[in-house]
């Protein structure tokens, strides 16, 4: 909504220096900065196996959690971003505020939700990455989930837990897709199927 102004080129800014930037550089500064040099946080994850067990270390959560939010956020926001651009020039807009509309309807009642379908279409498509685990997280933050486990089957040429992998994620992939289907229909009226 406040395009063009400082706060909107600062995000943006951010979100391209997140964008450009790989996730696994992202993880190693953040270590080298609040690790080792001012000893603020621990320089792994979580080492429990049960949701119990992760959670009772809420401070070795913050730096696999910030770095891989941090991508995220660069990769939705400029979606999001364009998506409401286009969204706020259509003819819809402009004949809800024509008819009395509030501010906070036409944005979210109108805006917000047309936007959304870029987002869903990318939550569709990111649900393997969800799913089968943040690959380059998990080896920098040494935590024990699928993506170690796969790093690992690949240095040590275990083709029986790539394909197992592989497998996963094509499942994920296929869940994904029919997801972002089933979320078109509820988010526009006009998609319905037969």
């Amino acid at each position: 909504m406040k395009r063009y102004t400082v706060g909107d080129y600062v995000l943006t800014g951010v979100s391209f220096l997140g964008y450009a930037t790989p996730t696994f550089f992202v993880g190693l500064l953040l270590v080298e900065w609040f690790s080792v040099d001012i000893h603020l946080l621990p320089p792994f994850a979580p080492q429990g196996t049960s949701v119990g067990q992760i959670l009772s270390q809420p401070t070795a959560l913050i730096l696999p959690v910030i770095s891989y939010s941090f991508v995220l956020y660069a990769l939705w926001s400029r979606y999001m971003r364009s998506s409401v651009m286009d969204n706020l020039v259509q003819d819809y807009v402009r004949t809800a505020r024509a008819k009395g509309a509030s501010e906070r309807r036409v944005l979210w009642g109108h805006v917000f939700r047309n936007s959304l379908m870029s987002i869903i279409t990318l939550l569709g498509l990111s649900l393997p990455t969800l799913v089968a685990g943040a690959i380059f997280i998990e080896v920098v933050f040494n935590y024990p989930g699928m993506g170690l486990a796969f790093y690992n089957a690949a240095l040590n040429v275990d083709y029986e837990v790539l394909l197992g992998f592989t497998v996963i994620a094509t499942l994920a992939t296929i869940l994904g897709n029919l997801l972002a289907d089933v979320s078109y229909a509820v988010l526009d009226p006009r998609v319905r199927y037969s």
